[in-house]
């Protein structure tokens, strides 16, 4: 499964199924599921909200909370396949600090083979001018399933 990460406001960006993983979603939005666990706490969004936290803090209390909730966290990694699309969606539109920028650092360090990227456009069909397998597009990289590496992502036709 590539896994994307976007807004709920960037349709553009969206691939495949729609995960949630904030608190709450747009009530005219349809998610196909929902990670409560990869959402931010309450209270974390209370003090981020109220500008009482620098990033640095507020990355070291999220990255806090999914050492708590490891076990749930690394069951959803290890389900992870690069065989179908999903994106995880949040509120925070794109290039803003966001908790999804921190799961999509973590995909990346433990299943670089299901990282899809952030906020990445929808280019269907890409393929790996080595071995012509399907891209999984990121931003400026994309990986190739079939060579097992991270390739600066071709122009489309």
């Amino acid at each position: 499964m590539a896994i994307y990460s976007a807004s709920y406001f960037e349709p553009e960006n969206h691939h495949g199924s729609m995960i949630s993983i904030s608190r709450s979603s747009p009530k005219s939005f349809q998610v196909d599921s929902h990670l409560p666990f990869l959402a931010p706490s309450q209270q974390l969004l209370e003090d981020w909200k109220k500008n009482q936290l620098t990033e640095a803090e507020y990355t070291g209390r999220y990255r806090q909370q999914l050492q708590q909730s490891w076990l749930q966290v690394n069951s959803w990694l290890s389900s992870l396949t690069p065989e179908a699309d999903c994106t995880l969606l949040c509120w925070e539109k794109a290039g803003e600090f966001c908790h999804r920028n921190l799961v999509m650092q973590m995909v990346r360090k433990h299943r670089p083979e299901c990282y899809g990227g952030r906020d990445a456009p929808v280019i269907p069909g890409l393929r790996c001018l080595k071995c012509q397998s399907i891209l999984i597009t990121g931003l400026d990289q994309s990986y190739c399933p079939g060579c097992r590496e991270w390739l600066t992502t071709p122009k489309s036709d």
